[in-house]
């Protein structure tokens, strides 16, 4: 299964790199500047992420084989561990035989003594009988002793084994995770460079000035806008900024390569309508759109 993905990978991979020749081969069409060191940075990125889906692999194929020895030595002690349980068991049934029968001669012997009549051979008999009887109680405790001692050191064992085998299933989980990671990051690299640009994310911080006279107005001195795009744009990019009326509030166009946070003033000293005001980007012959609310 692990095999067959990193198959996979390695086709995705090849994908990557046929699309990023067809890309540059279209934009050769469509336009002279080529933005050949976004097309480099994308094809290191993927010889790193197929360096480290081999070194995850390698991870892999030790924590399978750690895993398969744990289990084995697991399966091993616990086949001690019921062999030992039924010669306990076997051990405990002739002890209390033992002991029925050592009680049922103790109480025929207190009949003879309290009847004042038995012989001198039977005596002697039972005396024999109860000796051996006594040796066989010592040697099955004993037995018993280490047998249970075995048992402790097996439990030990098996316990050792499982923390093992859990701390094993914990670093495959991980490694899944990772791998899973990896292949979401190839397949965003892939959309990013089939697809038309877009806008991921624009972070914006607004700096407020005093307390509007009324909660319809708001007060701003500047607007920071930065944006984050799905791929390196080929073009300037244009960014306006209007107000919730579509009001123009401020205009600036900038070099992709070199800006990476626009500045839009505020009228000083002056109040503007607060609510949802509207951020455009014109960036390879497209427009893209951020809104966000401004209120106190």
């Amino acid at each position: 299964m692990f095999k067959r993905s990193i198959k996979y990978l390695v086709l995705v991979v090849i994908n990557i790199v046929i699309l990023a020749a067809l890309y540059i081969q279209q934009n050769q069409k469509d336009s002279d500047a080529i933005d050949t060191d976004y097309m480099i940075s994308l094809l290191d990125a993927n010889t790193k992420l197929e360096a480290e889906i081999e070194a995850l692999e390698a991870k892999n194929s030790l924590l399978e084989s750690s895993s398969e020895s744990a289990q084995t030595q697991l399966t091993q002690t616990r086949g001690l561990v019921d062999r030992n349980i039924a010669q306990l068991a076997q051990c405990r049934n002739d002890q209390a035989a033992a002991l029925a029968l050592s009680k049922q001669q103790a109480r025929e012997r207190a009949k003879i003594t309290s009847s004042q009549v038995y012989n001198a051979e039977e005596c002697s008999d039972n005396a024999v009988q109860a000796s051996f009887l006594g040796k066989q109680l010592n040697s099955m405790k004993e037995r018993m002793a280490d047998l249970n001692n075995k048992n402790s050191d097996l439990s030990t064992q098996t316990q050792v084994l499982r923390n093992e085998l859990a701390k094993v299933n914990e670093e495959s989980l991980r490694f899944s995770k990772e791998k899973l990671r990896l292949q979401e990051t190839i397949r965003e690299l892939e959309r990013d460079l089939s697809s038309n640009i877009y806008l991921k994310q624009v972070y914006t911080t607004p700096t407020y000035c005093q307390p509007p006279r009324f909660e319809e107005l708001v007060c701003v001195e500047r607007l920071l806008v930065r944006p984050q795009f799905s791929k390196k744009p080929t073009t300037d990019v244009r960014t306006t900024l209007r107000d919730p009326n579509g009001k123009v509030i401020g205009r600036f166009s900038f070099d992709s390569t070199k800006a990476k946070l626009i500045n839009f003033p505020f009228p000083r000293d002056s109040e503007s309508q607060a609510g949802e005001y509207t951020v455009t980007f014109e960036v390879n012959e497209m427009e893209l759109v951020e809104k966000l609310e401004l209120k106190h």
